[in-house]
């Protein structure tokens, strides 16, 4: 379940951030202002992939005999 949400969530943040890139003729974010809110949580969507990716022990997965 991890890996899927880690997946998830970068697909998520690569989605914004390409939204806010430029390289399109998406006009989602008009100002430099309105373009805080989806990089701060792109970064977070990203942290939280990465701390999803490295930590490998889930909650309930081991279960003792």
């Amino acid at each position: 379940m991890s890996v899927f949400l880690t997946v998830m969530n970068a697909v998520a943040a690569f989605i914004l951030f390409f939204s806010m890139s430029g390289i399109t003729n998406w006009v989602v974010y008009v100002s430099g202002q309105a373009k805080i809110f989806p990089f701060i949580l792109g970064m977070v969507l990203l942290v939280n992939a990465v701390y999803l990716g490295l930590t490998k022990n889930e909650i309930g997965a081991h279960r003792g005999v």
